[in-house]
């Protein structure tokens, strides 16, 4: 209902595990969840925690199988765009009360591990933009780009910490939830929109291979769109 495009593979199918180490993990056309998430209709409140779950299961069929990242970098961009979308739904289902207490609830866990650990750097492959100076401090020379403190490389994703991987997509809704503040929602899901058209038309093509990479997002071709 909130993207344009139509569901990129012909069908889906949820199967339900037992003793999984996630409560989901994608794959194209399907998603293993943990039994976990069944409930009694009787149990409301473990509705709140399946339905956002599945919506964000359904959500990295479109960002995450379908258009996938381009460099390990580039993780926290489909990431965030499937968290985005999912928290759209669970606005819609479940009021806006409750998203607005998700984000600050999300909000909250960013901060307090940028307090504890560090700040997050969402694509590291580029340093971070340099801070604005005043005019009285432009002649004054600038401190070097300052390297990692964490003690593990940010820049590939086998070495970074789980924490740091969670905080960092929580960090992603956030940014994507701005961005709707800075160019609105309607701008916004256009982008979401031709990125899915390029990809559904390179996946059609059986030769011609330069489109295929319209199925692969980065940082830098998603900051072109917007």
């Amino acid at each position: 209902e909130v993207l344009s495009n139509r569901y990129p593979y012909s069908c889906y199918k949820q199967v339900f595990v037992d003793e999984v180490p996630e409560d989901y993990r994608s794959y194209a056309t399907m998603t293993i969840l943990s039994t976990n998430l069944l409930h009694y209709a009787v149990v409301i409140d473990q509705v709140y925690t399946t339905r956002r779950v599945m919506a964000q299961a359904i959500a990295e069929q479109f960002f995450g199988c379908f258009i996938s990242m381009q460099n390990c970098t580039d993780m926290w961009l489909p990431k965030g765009i499937s968290q985005y979308l999912s928290c759209l739904y669970a606005k819609k289902c479940f009021g806006n009360n409750d998203y607005r207490e998700f984000i600050q609830s999300t909000l909250l866990d960013v901060v307090r591990y940028e307090e504890e650990y560090g700040g997050i750097i969402l694509d590291p492959s580029q340093p971070p933009a340099p801070l604005p100076i005043s005019n009285s401090n432009a002649s004054s020379n600038q401190k070097p780009h300052e390297q990692s403190h964490f003690y593990f490389s940010i820049k590939n994703l086998h070495t970074m910490s789980p924490l740091y991987c969670e905080a960092m997509q929580k960090k992603a809704l956030l940014v994507m939830r701005m961005l709707e503040h800075r160019i609105g929602l309607e701008l916004l899901l256009q982008v979401f929109n031709k990125q899915l058209s390029l990809a559904a038309n390179a996946a059609t093509q059986k030769i011609g291979s330069e489109l295929w990479g319209h199925m692969l997002i980065s940082t830098n071709l998603f900051t072109r769109a917007i």
